[in-house]
């Protein structure tokens, strides 16, 4: 008389076992795909972001010193109708540094810009950037006063 042999196969435990072992793995690989998936999009929003505040920043860097004039300014990006964009220049005086020569005036024109992007999802990411320009003796005068007048009859 033979004896039935208990090694044949898998348990039901084993096999229960080895599939939650299993779909333990996909699900962590399907979350882990999920998060870089996010993190690529936020990456593209970021650089894109970036890239537009890059652009305008260039675009005053070109103009002539003499045409930067103290105010706001705002606009939308023609190619990405999802950003919007703002600058403030305004004059500041550099109280820590002395007066060079007449070329170099304490003043210094202070230039903020800011570029609005709204994402997909109803939210919007702002990247600001910050810089210093120099101004000229002549629109570092003191406002008001000056000479005499002309005219009359």
């Amino acid at each position: 008389m033979r004896l039935p042999r208990r090694d044949a196969g898998f348990t039901l435990l084993e096999v229960m076992l080895a599939l939650a072992i299993t779909a333990t793995t996909v699900f962590a690989l399907l979350y882990m795909r999920t998060r870089a998936i996010e993190h690529v999009t936020q990456a593209k929003a970021l650089r894109s972001s970036w890239s537009l505040l890059q652009q305008k920043a260039g675009e005053y860097e070109e103009v002539k010193i003499d045409d930067v004039k103290e105010g706001n300014e705002s606009g939308q990006f023609e190619d990405d109708p999802s950003a919007s964009w703002e600058r403030v220049t305004e004059k500041v005086e550099m109280a820590a540094i002395e007066k060079v020569d007449e070329d170099h005036p304490r003043e210094m024109w202070k230039i903020t810009l800011r570029v609005t992007q709204q994402l997909p999802d109803g939210t919007s990411r702002v990247s600001q950037a910050q810089w210093y320009r120099l101004l000229k003796e002549a629109e570092a005068a003191p406002e008001g006063g000056g000479g005499g007048g002309g005219g009359g009859r």
